[in-house]
C-alpha cells in the first residue's frame, strides 16, 4: 500500500505543478478515504499535504482544520515523529487564528511548547520553539495582553541567542519593539527596544544584512513609527531615505530577474529545436549557462520563502520568487506583511514627510503609486466594485483590513494635499469605502468626517462643515467611552 500512496503523492505533485489544485487534493483525499487502511504515518503526511494545499491556494480553512485535527489524533498514538507533530501544531494554530478561535490556538501552542521543552535541545527543536513562541505572542496581541506577548517574544529571543542566529534574534527584537510601540505605556521601554534592535542589527555580518531585506524594512519602518510618534521628523527622514533606496534597488533587481527569466525561456525554446545547427546550438548553450549563473547570483542575494513549510499568509496563491519579504528562517512563518503592502507603506512614509516640505508633486506621484498597488491587491482579494464587508470570505478580512486602512491613509493625505483645490471627490470616496466596510474601517470614521468638514469649510459651506465636525466629535466620544 505504500507504493500506492507514493503513486498518488506523485500524481498530486503533477496536478499541483499544473495549477490543478482541486485534482491534487482529490488524489490525496483518495488515500484518506480508502477502505483499505494505510499506515498512520502515511495518512498523517497526506493530511498535512492536503492542509498545506488548502491553506496556500483556497479559502477553505475549515476543511484544512479538520484534516489537521485528525492528524493530531493519529500522532498521539505515535511516540516519535517530532517534525510531523510540530508541523501539525503549527498549521493547526494558524487555522484557529484564521477562524478567530484564540483560546484553542493558545492551547495548541502550549502543547507544542511542551513538546519542544521535552525534546533534545538541538537547533531544529529551538527553531520550532521560536515558531511557537512567535505565534503565541500574536495570539496574546489579539487579546490585548501585551505583557504576555512580550514574554513569549523574549522566550523566542533567548532560543535564538542560544543557537547563535543573529537574524532570528533580530526578528524577535523588532517584534518586541513593535509591541512596545503598540502599547506605549513607557517611553523608556520603547527606547531600550530601539537600542536593542540597533545592537542586534550591527551584530549581523554586513554581507548577511544584504540578504535580510525583510528585516531591514521591518526595522526601519518601526524606527520611523517611533520618530513620528515623538515628532522627530528630522531623524525619521534618514530612515525613510534608507527604505526608499532599498525599495528601488529591489524593484530593479526583480525587473532584471524577470527579464533574465524571459530571455532564458526563449533560449530554452530555441535549444529544443532538433534542426538547430551545432555551431548555433553551442553559442546558445554558452549564453544559457551565463544567464543561469547570473539568475542564480541574483536569487541567492536575498532570503526567500522557497524552503518554508507553512503558507506565507492564508488565501494567497503560491507567490512567485521574490514576492515575500522574509523575516526569519524556516520553519518560521516570518513574513510581516506582503511585499506590496510594505512598499505601499514606504510610499506613504515618503508622502508624510514630503508634505510639510511642500513637495506636492512627488507626494501626488507616490500617492498614485501607493493607491494603484493597493487597488491591485484588493482586486486579488476579490474586492471589486459593489463588494461589501458582508461579502468577504472570513479568511480575507484581515488582509483586506491591512490594504483598506492603507488606502484610507493615502486618501487622507491626498485630501490634505488637494485641500486648496476645494475638491470633495476624495472625501466622498473615503465615505463610500466606509459604508461598504464599516467594521474594518470603524477607527477611520472620525477622520473621514473631519476631512469632509474641512472640504465643506474651504468652499464656504459652513453649516455643512459644522455638521461633519459634530459627527466627528460624536464618533470620538463613542470611541473614548468604549
Amino acid at each position: 500500500m505504500e507504493a500506492v500512496a507514493e503513486g498518488l503523492w506523485g500524481l498530486a505533485d503533477y496536478h499541483e505543478n499544473k495549477g490543478e489544485i482541486g485534482k491534487a487534493v482529490k488524489c490525496l483525499e483518495a488515500i484518506c478515504q480508502s477502505h483499505v487502511s494505510f499506515l498512520p504515518i502515511i495518512e498523517v503526511k497526506t493530511r498535512l499535504r492536503i492542509s498545506t494545499l488548502l491553506l496556500k491556494h483556497t479559502h477553505n480553512v475549515n476543511h484544512a482544520k479538520s484534516h489537521l485535527e485528525r492528524s493530531q489524533l493519529l500522532l498521539k498514538a505515535i511516540p516519535s515523529c517530532f517534525e510531523l507533530k510540530c508541523r501539525t501544531f503549527s498549521l493547526l494554530s494558524q487555522c484557529y487564528h484564521l477562524v478567530g478561535a484564540i483560546p484553542p490556538q493558545k492551547l495548541i501552542l502550549y502543547k507544542a511548547l511542551d513538546l519542544t521543552s521535552s525534546a533534545s535541545q538541538d537547533v531544529a527543536v529551538k527553531l520550532w520553539s521560536c515558531n511557537f513562541n512567535s505565534q503565541l505572542a500574536n495570539a496574546f496581541i489579539i487579546e490585548g495582553d501585551y505583557q504576555s506577548s512580550i514574554s513569549a517574544l523574549q522566550s523566542g529571543y533567548v532560543c535564538a541567542t542560544e543557537i547563535s542566529y543573529p537574524d532570528l534574534q533580530m526578528f524577535f527584537a523588532t517584534a518586541i519593539l513593535h509591541v512596545h510601540l503598540m502599547q506605549w505605556d513607557d517611553e523608556n521601554s520603547v527606547l531600550r527596544s530601539i537600542n536593542q534592535c540597533d545592537r542586534v542589527w550591527e551584530s549581523i555580518d554586513p554581507n548577511r544584512r544584504g540578504q535580510c531585506l525583510g528585516l531591514l524594512f521591518y526595522n526601519e519602518l518601526l524606527h520611523i513609527f517611533y520618530r513620528l510618534r515623538i515628532c522627530d521628523y528630522k531623524n525619521a527622514a534618514h530612515h525613510v531615505d534608507n527604505l526608499d533606496a532599498a525599495m528601488k534597488a529591489d524593484k530593479q533587481k526583480m525587473q532584471e530577474i524577470q527579464q533574465l527569466s524571459s530571455e532564458l525561456d526563449a533560449l530554452n525554446q530555441s535549444l529544443s529545436r532538433p534542426d538547430l545547427p551545432s555551431r548555433e546550438r553551442s553559442a546558445l548553450a554558452g549564453r544559457q549557462a551565463k544567464l543561469q549563473q547570473r539568475l542564480r547570483s541574483l536569487e541567492d542575494s536575498s532570503l526567500t520563502g522557497k524552503e518554508f513549510l507553512e503558507p506565507s499568509y492564508f488565501g494567497n496563491a503560491r507567490q512567485a520568487w521574490g514576492d515575500k519579504l522574509v523575516l526569519a528562517p524556516s520553519p518560521m512563518d516570518g513574513e510581516w506583511l506582503p511585499k506590496s503592502a510594505v512598499y505601499a507603506l514606504v510610499d506613504l512614509m515618503v508622502v508624510i514627510l514630503g508634505r510639510p516640505k511642500g513637495l506636492f508633486k512627488e507626494c501626488m506621484q507616490r500617492i498614485q503609486s501607493g493607491m494603484q498597488t493597493i487597488q491591485d491587491a484588493l482586486l486579488k482579494l476579490g474586492i471589486t466594485d459593489g463588494v461589501r464587508e458582508v461579502d468577504l470570505q472570513h479568511s480575507a478580512i484581515w488582509m483586506a483590513g491591512v490594504y483598506l486602512m492603507l488606502l484610507m491613509q493615502f486618501l487622507e493625505n491626498k485630501v490634505a494635499v488637494e485641500l486648496t483645490r476645494s475638491g470633495f471627490v476624495e472625501a466622498q470616496e473615503m465615505k463610500n469605502w466606509f459604508i461598504r466596510f464599516p467594521t474594518i474601517l470603524q477607527a477611520c470614521e472620525s477622520m473621514i468626517e473631519m476631512l469632509r468638514g474641512q472640504y465643506a469649510h474651504s468652499v464656504g459651506c459652513y453649516s455643512e462643515a459644522a455638521f461633519h465636525y459634530v459627527e466627528a466629535a460624536k464618533v470620538n466620544c463613542l470611541i473614548c467611552d468604549s
